[in-house]
């Protein structure tokens, strides 16, 4: 007969009889080892009783016969602090019951945790108490809120090709060849032609946290389709820009421009300087001495000999641009520009300067070049063209497959020029806050001798436009600081955004320039980066 029994109404462990009646076990910690030893061997023993039972007292009717206590299993919630995650955490039974999926749910729920609730992952962590030693510790995430989504900024979807989706599209002959100076028909658009579509901004998907507090999206920029020369609103759809002239449609950001277009064959001395107000397509070449300016975009499919072309929009020359070879100091006889991108087959001897990027398909040999933003030389994501030469004289980022030449040709490269530009800005907007600052030294003076004065209506009067002025002072001084921590911000991005990619090789006698850091390379480099990194010049290599 067991000397145990165990009441599941209280969860108490008890002696059936006193141990000194029995003579069994003799001390506590026989006791112990027989619970340790029995089936109820996880209670949690109460050790001032079991204590009390072997002392020498011959008052036994006072001596509790409860020796362990069955402990049912425990489970606390805790909220992160942006009340986003729920985590339950759970002691497992000690010989007492375990949580059910009724039970934890009622926790989970007076922690105030309403949305969110990971039914699945709060049945793996509940079953975890059947694999568990009794008294374990663990936790989990059991519920989760919901970031809310941002909206989505208007989008502009083009519905018309361009000229320059044209020259992209080379006709394929009979025989299955192409044709790459058959570019087709010139596109153009006739009133009513569909050219854009703009998709409206969305405003978002709500979120929520485990207490079930709504979280607010935030709505996308709406932003509208402009109407330029030549196009309009359909008046069915706001959202639908529509042609409504005859002509060459241009893209830009947010609309599109029809623009009147000029053809020519070849321009040379039969067809003379040209200068349009439109765009200007040439399915030949530019020849040399010519000059070619528009107000939209200038289409080569050949190339520009010597020539000077100049335009508002695009420039494109598919096959490529070549000047003369010039003396020091000699100005080029091939001069491209653009405001938007050029996008160039090869150069050589060539001025080119686009307010946006440049690309060169293959490369560029003794040219001067400069962009706003990228020039690239090589096609596709890793270019693989080459810089020969010349002068780099201002851009953020340079892409290309080789820079320099295995001769040692002198090649110049400097990025980054807007650094110096910002940098003044910066000395003047602080040589600006030395004189306010001695202006506000100043008024603070006068303001001290005239409270000295005998009041008075006149002193009066004068605190009170010392006081106007040091509060029109207080503004500028503040807008000054503004527009030095703009400066500082604008210089800060430009190093951080500035770098030269060489995917292939870098050649002796290459020299870079950015910002105000210059370096001179003398020997091969393979692929690397070339970044300013705290003021200074470093390469990164790549395996490219």
């Amino acid at each position: 007969m067991s000397l145990l029994v165990f009441n599941e109404q209280s969860g108490q462990l008890s002696l059936t009889e006193h141990p000194k009646n029995l003579g069994f076990p003799a001390t506590s910690a026989q006791l112990m080892e027989m619970i340790e030893q029995s089936e109820y061997c996880s209670f949690d023993l109460i050790h001032a009783n079991i204590g009390k039972l072997f002392n020498p007292s011959n008052n036994q009717a006072k001596d509790s016969l409860v020796v362990a206590m069955a402990a049912d299993a425990e489970m606390s919630v805790y909220i992160d602090e942006n009340n986003m995650l729920a985590e339950a955490r759970l002691t497992t039974a000690r010989g007492g019951k375990m949580i059910s999926m009724d039970q934890a749910l009622e926790i989970i729920e007076q922690a105030g945790v309403t949305r969110g609730v990971n039914q699945s992952a709060l049945d793996s962590f509940l079953g975890q108490q059947l694999e568990l030693p009794s008294g374990s510790a663990y936790s989990a995430i059991v519920a989760h809120g919901q970031r809310p989504k941002d909206g989505l900024d208007a989008r502009f979807v083009r519905l018309c090709m361009t000229a320059q989706d044209r020259i992209l599209s080379p006709q394929e002959k009979e025989g299955g060849k192409v044709d790459m100076r058959n570019l087709g028909a010139i596109i153009t658009v006739n009133p009513g032609t569909p050219l854009m579509k703009r998709i409206p901004a969305t405003q978002g998907e709500e979120g929520f946290t485990v207490f079930g507090d709504v979280l607010d999206p935030k709505p996308g920029k709406e932003l509208e389709l402009e109407v330029c020369d030549g196009t309009r609103l359909d008046p069915n759809d706001a959202n639908l820009l529509i042609a409504d002239a005859k002509g060459v449609p241009v893209a830009l950001a947010r609309g599109i421009r029809i623009d009147d277009v000029l053809c020519y064959d070849n321009i040379d001395v039969t067809t003379g300087h040209v200068e349009f107000d439109g765009s200007v397509i040439v399915s030949g070449d530019i020849k040399d001495g010519m000059k070619v300016k528009a107000s939209g975009d200038i289409t080569v499919i050949g190339f520009v000999e010597s020539a000077q072309v100049e335009c508002e929009g695009a420039l494109t020359i598919v096959l490529g641009a070549i000047g003369r070879k010039r003396l020091d100091g000699e100005a080029f006889s091939c001069h491209l520009k653009a405001k938007r991108t050029i996008s160039i087959g090869y150069a050589q001897y060539c001025n080119i300067h686009s307010d946006q990027d440049l690309f060169i398909d293959r490369q560029a040999l003794h040219c001067d070049l400069s962009a706003r933003r990228l020039i690239r030389v090589g096609k596709g994501e890793n270019p693989r063209g080459k810089i020969i030469g010349g002068n780099i004289l201002d851009a953020l980022r340079i892409e290309t497959g080789e820079l320099g030449a295995p001769s040692g040709t002198k090649t110049r490269i400097s990025i980054a020029q807007n650094w110096h530009a910002l940098r003044e800005k910066q000395l003047q907007f602080t040589e600006f806050e030395k004189v306010l600052a001695a202006k506000a030294q100043a008024l603070g003076q006068a303001k001290q001798k005239a409270n000295q004065a005998p009041p008075s209506q006149k002193r009066d009067a004068y605190l009170e436009k010392l006081v106007n002025s040091e509060k029109q002072l207080g503004l500028h001084l503040a807008r000054n600081r503004r527009n030095v921590a703009l400066v500082k911000q604008k210089m800060n991005a430009l190093l951080k955004t500035t770098r030269v990619k060489v995917n292939e090789l870098m050649h002796p006698g290459v020299e870079l320039k950015i910002a105000r850091d210059v370096k001179l390379f003398s020997r091969i480099y393979p692929p690397h980066l070339l970044a300013l990194d705290e003021g200074k010049i470093t390469q990164k290599f790549t395996n490219a």
